[in-house]
């Protein structure tokens, strides 16, 4: 690769982040309280998943002391 084609790749990238750059809009109020509560409810769902696992291990560890 030589220095005149990565300089033409890097001003391509340049004009193509700028363009995207333009095109894209704060979100308002509602977007993000949306994301917020899909935020909220994954991370919820996450740790009841991780709660279960956790009495299901340590009823099985308590099994096996018995």
């Amino acid at each position: 690769m030589s220095i005149d084609s990565s300089r033409i790749g890097t001003a391509s990238f340049y004009k193509k982040a700028i363009r995207i750059l333009k095109l894209a809009k704060k979100p308002d109020r509602s977007e993000v309280f949306l994301v917020i509560k899909i935020t909220t409810a994954g991370m919820a769902i996450l740790g009841l998943i991780a709660y279960i696992i956790r009495l299901v291990l340590y009823g099985v560890i308590l099994q096996n002391q018995m």
